[in-house]
Formats: structure tokens, sequence, C-alpha cells
């Protein structure tokens, strides 16, 4: 019978040690690697800050009963985590997105009521801080359903191939996050050796996918012209000869041929502003840019098709 008793503590001091040199390993790499971009190194910096906290479990919390005080006192200092999160999945949605200034306005509310809890150990301020950390969860999630539509549509209209650039992989990843956040309040609500097990296998899933997806996740880069055209107050009118250099460029140059072809490649050859171009097919043609240029590859499949 104690063997049996023992068997789940250490099954879960065994799966925080796979996690926490899981999340290191990913983090030393994102982090180290000199080339990686700023998304990567906000991957890394928050891998790194998830091991700290799988160590501190490990070191402070190593048996079946632990104190009650200490115990929700290390789950406060976990919640802290969760606006981590938060900053990755809205850099990711809208690059250029994090500031350490804005990442503490996040950070602020939860390091206070830890600083309460820490001073004020009640149930009241824990459970408010349990709370807090789901309606925060939550809020998130709801801002992702409007951020990545927009994040897709500015790719429709910049971009001729969106492989590796397009973010409907979070879509799946959203319904996995919502029960992984259910295992967490339970965890964090009753203690429960099982529960945590549960909770580092789906975390170490969650990041394992999550750095997958980023890894391949190409930068979503918008050239444009010099600001002197950006700034202009209205755009100029579309000339027949810009109509015309552009259907030259497709019918002729066959510039759609280019598999990474961008918006701002083809203003920039016809001397234009990435602006302009997008104002001209959106509401001139009433297409995206993406539309246009695979209209022409669609119909050039199907001549192929028709040819016996």
């Amino acid at each position: 019978v104690q063997i049996f008793d023992i068997m789940p503590v250490s099954w879960r001091l065994y799966s925080q040690i796979v996690i926490f040199c899981l999340l290191l390993a990913m983090g030393v790499y994102f982090v180290a690697n000199r080339g990686k971009r700023r998304l990567h190194r906000l991957l890394g910096g928050v891998l790194l800050f998830w091991s700290l906290l799988h160590l501190k479990a490990m070191l402070l919390i190593d048996n079946a009963i632990p104190d009650r005080y200490l115990e929700r006192l290390c789950i406060c200092i976990d919640i802290l985590a969760v606006p981590t999160c938060a900053f990755l999945l809205f850099e990711l949605t809208a690059p250029g997105w994090f500031a350490w200034r804005r990442a503490l306005r996040h950070e602020l509310p939860f390091l206070g009521v830890l600083a309460l809890f820490a001073f004020y150990p009640s149930d009241v301020v824990f459970h408010l801080d349990i709370l807090g950390a789901l309606a925060y969860s939550l809020w998130v999630i709801t801002q992702l359903f409007h951020t990545i539509p927009a994040y897709n549509r500015t790719l429709r209209e910049n971009f001729s191939n969106t492989e590796n650039l397009d973010l409907e992989w979070l879509w799946k990843l959203l319904v996995f996050f919502i029960l992984f956040l259910s295992v967490w309040a339970y965890s964090a609500l009753q203690v429960s050796i099982p529960a945590d097990i549960i909770y580092n296998v789906a975390s170490g899933f969650l990041w394992v996918v999550i750095c997958y997806n980023i890894h391949r996740q190409q930068p979503l880069v918008l050239s444009d012209a010099p600001a002197s055209q950006a700034s202009d107050p209205q755009p100029e009118p579309v000339r027949p000869e810009f109509a015309a250099e552009l259907e030259r460029l497709f019918d002729e140059r066959k510039i759609w041929l280019n598999p990474r072809l961008t918006i701002g490649e083809v203003a920039q050859r016809l001397g234009s502003n990435r602006t302009y171009l997008s104002d001209y097919l959106n509401h001139t043609l009433g297409t995206s840019f993406y539309e246009y240029v695979n209209d022409y590859r669609i119909r050039a499949v199907a001549e192929r098709l028709g040819d016996p």
C-alpha cells in the first residue's frame, strides 16, 4: 500500500523533471540562436520563465501533502506565467506588439494580488487570483477571435502564397488551450496529484506544438515605398498606364510564377506604392492581391489540364 501511495508522487516529480528539461532546452535554443527573430527571442524568454516555475515547484513542493500556504503561494507565483502566454500570442498576431512597458501593465494586477496573498493569505484573495487568471485568459481568447482574422486578411492583401505565414494552426490550438485551462484551474483549486501529472503532460505537448509552428512561421514583412509617398493625404488616382503595366507584368512577364510574390515587389516594379496598388485592387478591381495573383495561376493550371 505504501508503494502505491508513493508512486503517484514519484510520477508527478518525474513529469516535472521532464517538462523542466524540455522547456529549458527549447528556451535555450530560441534564445541562443542569434539569427532568430524578435518573436523567437520572446518565445525563448517565455519558455525559460516557465522552466523556472517548474524548478520552483520541484524544490518547494516535493511531497503528497505540502504545506497549504506554500502550495497556494506557488500557485499565485505560477499565475504570473499567464500574461506571458498573452505576450507571445499578441506578438504573433500583431508583430511589434510587445514592449516592456506594455508587458508590465499586464503583469501588475497579478503581482499585486501575489503580494497581497503573501501578507494576507486568505481564501478570498487566493480564489480572486484564480478567477482573475481565468477571466484574463478568456479575454485573451476573445481578442484572438478578432486579431487572427485581421492578420489573415492582411496576408491575403499582401502575399500570393500564405504558406507558413497564416495562423490557421492557432485556431486548432485554441480548442486545446481551453481544455488545458480547465485542467489547470482544477489542479489549482483541488490538490490532486493525477491532475498535476495531466497538467504537466498537457503543458509539454502544448509547448512542443507552439514551438514547432512558430519555428516554421515566416515573418510578416510589409515592404513599402519611401515615407514621403506613404504620407500623402490621398492616393493619387490610378493612371491608365498603371493598370496597363500591371496587366503586362502578369500577362507577358508572368511574374505570378514566383511562388513568393508579394504586393511590395509588384508595387516596386510599377514604380508605385504598396498602399496605392492595394487600393486599386480592392476598390477598382474588387479583389485582394492573393485572389488576383492566384486567379492567374488557376487559369494556367486549367489550360494545362484542358490540353490533351
